[in-house]
């Protein structure tokens, strides 16, 4: 399948390592000009080189914080300077703290607004009049499996994560008119770092260990492991696509079949 991304501007946030490496490492593949975003340089070279090895295609990178606006705007500008007017953005982030409602104060909950809603409505904002120009694009917001099934000790992300989902809900429905496509991904138990820290938590808490903890897990993913990076970059990559031309305003879990929830 051609995917029509061979020259087309793509934007990928929190993007130096995780998820969000592994779809700027598979918009790469397709042809398209990557921008990747974190504020850990070092990272966002080594995402670079490893990117350009996999694929062939180097992609570029801007040091910034995702909950910084200015930061915000120069990298879209920058974006649009370097790669093309951008056609694909991908919002994508890194979770809020771990914990239950009552370890939290007012700045926790506003500092989770601002990383995990907030950042999506500003870049988004600053990229719209680029797709507008250019005659469409695709937006792409990423979440976390929690937007259908709550996931225990994490009603930070549980909270904010399901505000992303209304936003391009309603974003589908404002941009269908301007050929611009907006869906969300969520995914299950990826083999990530953040996974990792997660399940690491759960089993000193529960008293066992990580291997222990993860053997139990897989029991409740039908397909009996955790997904892969690359396979969720996979998916990232069909709905930032020209081949993806009438999926919009869904919410896509990429889980294993975790989550019974429709």
């Amino acid at each position: 399948m051609e995917l029509g991304l061979k020259g087309k501007s793509a934007l990928v946030m929190a993007s130096s390592s995780g998820l969000g490496k592994a779809i700027g490492c598979e918009l790469a593949r397709e042809g398209a000009k990557v921008m990747l975003f974190s504020p850990f340089e070092d990272q966002l070279k080594e995402a670079q080189a490893d990117i350009e090895k996999e694929t062939g295609n180097r992609p570029e990178f801007f040091v910034g914080s995702i909950t910084e606006p200015n930061d915000i705007k120069s990298l879209v500008k920058k974006t649009a300077e370097t790669c093309g007017p951008i056609y694909a953005l991908v919002n994508n982030t890194g979770g809020p703290k771990p914990g239950t409602f009552d370890a939290f104060s007012d700045e926790d909950w506003q500092g989770a607004y601002e990383l995990c809603l907030l950042s999506y409505i500003r870049t988004i904002r600053e990229a719209l009049p680029y797709m507008r120009e250019n005659g469409g694009g695709r937006i792409v917001c990423s979440t976390s499996s929690s937007v259908k099934a709550v996931l225990d000790n994490l009603i930070l992300s549980n909270t904010f994560r399901m505000g992303v989902m209304g936003l391009a809900k309603t974003l589908s429905q404002e941009l269908g008119k301007d050929n611009i496509l907006v869906n969300v991904i969520g995914p299950g138990r990826i083999g990530t770092a953040r996974i990792d820290q997660l399940d690491k938590i759960r089993a000193e808490k529960q008293g066992i260990t990580v291997e222990q903890l993860q053997k139990q897990a897989f029991k409740n993913i039908p397909l009996g492991r955790y997904g892969k990076p690359e396979e969720y970059g996979r998916l990232a990559t069909f709905l930032c696509s020209a081949a993806n031309t009438f999926i919009t305003g869904q919410t896509i879990l990429l889980d294993g079949g975790m989550v019974k929830a429709f």
